[in-house]
């Protein structure tokens, strides 16, 4: 879990969606159990989407959802990271046993004859 130091250093980045999995997941529980980093990053927040919002003519009022949103899709790619890495394990885990089958298999019939 970060310090709140660290998770400072990761607000930037994680409004610029330049963490990845890891860091993300590490940062998002540090700020869901630290009320001072949340404020943090929720300051941050708002003035980073309310200056990109002057820049770009739009205007979305209600930046604190934007924020809930914006942390809501983070947990989202956390979850499928960690559902993509099972996935790759119990690949991995199955191409292992196939191949030990296969030599086997042959050892069985390099025996018989």
């Amino acid at each position: 879990m970060y310090s709140c130091r660290e998770a400072e250093k990761m607000v930037m980045p994680y409004i610029n969606h330049q963490l990845d999995e890891t860091q993300l997941e590490q940062f998002l529980k540090h700020v869901k159990s630290c009320p001072a980093c949340r404020e943090e990053l929720e300051i941050y927040y708002t003035v980073s989407v309310g200056l990109k919002q002057l820049d770009e003519g739009t205007g979305v009022y209600d930046i604190p959802g934007l924020l809930e949103e914006s942390m809501e899709n983070a947990w989202l790619t956390v979850r499928t990271a960690r559902l993509r890495k099972v996935i790759c394990y119990a690949a991995n885990t199955l191409n292992a046993a196939s191949v030990l089958v296969i030599l086997l298999m042959q050892l069985r019939i390099w025996i018989q004859h």
